[in-house]
């Protein structure tokens, strides 16, 4: 394995980046100006804060709780869980009084709910795991277990001086065949049976990072969806460590192009825009135009038994089509390209 290399000619720009920072950029080039460089303030909402919280309460659980494992383990891990995220709440949420001006009581209920569902969600599948390798007699007890998967280390800095990027593992974890494994949590939704690219964008960035600081390059580093406990993984190799290091280095060869003029940082209009702080329809100063998306409706291309004339279909299975059809009406739509 060749670690990554920085040519003597290249240097980074002006400002230490971040994945954040970098899957900004890539989202909108003028957002970024306007969050990092003219580092105008964004609206607070109870989102910011959530995963915040979330992400205290699993570090205390690596950090702190299973130091003490034997006491967690004759005890109840959903009652230890929900003494930690009450508190946590009160501290980190209800105690920002201006939140309720932003969010009814309602959704602040269904946050808190939710939240407190995923973390559930997440110690109860820890626990069932842990209790699985006993059972299986993997391991003589849930302690033996645990010290096999805990993670070795928990909020992880990893960071690169050559390249001016910095970041925050959630969890550096040991594989069963001795390798590592770097996860990151999400409290977010699933997209389907694929890895958004901005998610991809942060593995990868983690993975180069770890391998610079470390000498060592993970197996594999994964999105782990809290509320679902489902995790999505990529095989770490020398493309993937090569392609983190271009995409870092595209990001500052930008930003040295540009330099602190905001007219040279492009917009990106979509349809993100109606949510973005610095918009003008949120109050911000961003005119860009917010595309008006529509779906083109079309009818269905209609077949009959010429259609399958030359098919090597049964007749039950041409009939079978012709009969669904029928049963479809014109109720379909297909989307236009």
């Amino acid at each position: 394995m060749s670690t990554p290399s920085v040519k003597d000619t290249w240097e980074p720009s002006f400002m230490r980046l971040s994945p954040s920072k970098i899957n900004t950029y890539y989202k909108c080039p003028r957002e970024f100006y306007y969050k990092y460089i003219a580092k105008i303030p964004e609206k607070k909402t109870i989102h910011l804060f959530r995963g915040t919280l979330v992400h205290a309460v699993l570090e205390d659980l690596f950090k702190k709780q299973f130091k003490n494992f034997s006491s967690w383990e004759k005890g109840n891990p959903s009652e230890w869980m929900e003494e930690q995220f009450q508190e946590r709440w009160a501290k980190d949420i209800d105690s920002k009084f201006w939140l309720s001006e932003l969010h009814t009581a309602e959704e602040m209920a269904a946050m808190k709910g939710e939240t407190q569902d995923l973390l559930q969600n997440f110690v109860g599948s820890v626990n069932k795991k842990l209790n699985e390798m006993v059972e299986w007699k993997i391991y003589k007890s849930k302690y033996q277990a645990w010290n096999s998967v805990a993670p070795k280390y928990a909020e992880k800095w990893v960071k690169s001086n050559d390249y001016a990027v910095i970041g925050i593992v959630d969890a550096v974890c040991n594989d069963f065949d001795g390798g590592t494994t770097l996860l990151d949590y999400k409290t977010s939704k699933r997209y389907g049976p694929y890895l958004p690219e901005d998610y991809y964008r942060q593995l990868i960035i983690y993975a180069f990072l770890y391998t610079l600081e470390m000498g060592d390059m993970p197996n594999f580093v994964g999105v782990n969806y809290l509320r679902f406990d489902d995790t999505f993984f990529v095989k770490v190799n020398q493309g993937v460590l090569d392609e983190a290091k271009e995409t870092i280095k595209y990001v500052h060869d930008c930003l040295k192009e540009r330099m602190e003029v905001e007219e040279k940082y492009e917009q990106k209009p979509q349809n993100l825009c109606k949510w973005c702080s610095f918009h003008t329809s949120n109050g911000g100063t961003c005119d860009a135009e917010i595309p008006k998306w529509k779906p083109k409706f079309g009818s269905k291309k209609k077949y009959d038994k010429d259609t399958f004339k030359n098919s090597t279909l049964s007749d039950n299975d041409i009939q079978s089509a012709l009969d669904t059809q029928e049963g479809e009406g014109d109720t379909n739509t297909v989307w236009d390209d």
